[in-house]
């Protein structure tokens, strides 16, 4: 009698405690976590410029691994983590736009400044002028032939010595465009050192380049044309020598372009200037 009631109550409890056994739980998408690290390090590193492309490079890869990670935490899939998936998305998109935006800025911020430059040396230019135009206007009061003389000697055309150098302008030819698209020509010249110690063309001249009477902004390339040497200009020559000098300016349309080039400093000789037609 004790022997039934036993084998009836163990028969009852086998199946209640083998269907409480709880499931195996999903392991988190690796591919979401490296994608959301990955968007996390690009937003941050989309603020900084020129270090901001490695973030758009960041963000492209953080938003592959995202997109997987999304397709392995379905409800039906092996892993879970859908969320973070979904973050690493987003975080990865944002790096990008903010990326492109950051460049753009930069790019304008370039502009500005070299337009900013240009006609602060442009400004200098005029003080420059009107300041050996009230000289010239004092002197013709004691001497009519001094006058003359000095008007003969302020505009050499093409070549000529400027204080302890020899300078030559020797063309003026369209280059192609600037990294905004731009047409462009490039100035060449040749210069000889007869001082007594080593220096550069960009220590030695003060070049401008006018286009219907208004001074040109220097270019800047993507990919340098052709015989362009963007150094030229900064390299130092010693005394005796001479070299050739490359300089790139972005033209406003087709017309001809006036290059001139004085001393620097506190010199008050007479300038080298031609008048070029581009090609």
């Amino acid at each position: 009698m004790s022997d039934e009631p036993q084998k009836s109550y163990q028969s009852d409890t086998t199946p209640q405690s083998q269907g409480t056994q709880p499931a195996a739980a999903k392991k988190v998408s690796g591919m979401a976590i490296a994608g959301l690290v990955l968007g996390i390090i690009g937003v941050i590193f989309s603020f900084i410029p020129i270090i901001n492309n490695a973030a758009f490079v960041l963000g492209i890869l953080g938003l592959i691994f995202g997109i997987v990670g999304i397709r392995a935490s379905r409800a039906d899939g092996p892993k879970s983590g859908r969320g973070l998936s979904i973050a690493a998305v987003v975080l990865c998109v944002l790096a990008m736009v903010i990326t492109l935006v950051m460049q753009q800025a930069a790019s304008n911020a370039i502009d500005e400044a070299t337009s900013s430059v240009s006609a602060s040396l442009s400004s200098e230019t005029s003080d420059t002028s009107a300041s050996d135009t009230s000289n010239t206007s004092d002197s013709s009061n004691t001497s009519d032939s001094s006058d003359a003389s000095s008007a003969s000697d302020s505009t050499l055309d093409t070549e000529g010595d400027l204080g302890d150098y020899h300078l030559k302008i020797v063309s003026a030819t369209s280059a192609g465009a600037d990294y905004n698209g731009k047409d462009t020509v490039m100035v060449t010249y040749e210069w000889t050192n007869n001082s007594d110690e080593a220096t550069s063309f960009a220590t030695a001249f003060m070049p401008y380049v006018y286009q219907n009477g208004v001074s040109l902004d220097v270019a800047i390339y993507t990919q340098s044309p052709a015989g362009y040497d963007p150094q030229s200009e900064l390299s130092q020559v010693q005394p005796g020598s001479s070299s050739t000098v490359t300089v790139a300016y972005t033209l406003d349309d087709s017309s001809p372009v006036q290059v001139e080039v004085e001393g620097l400093a506190l010199y008050h000789g007479p300038k080298v200037t031609h008048t070029f037609q581009l090609s």
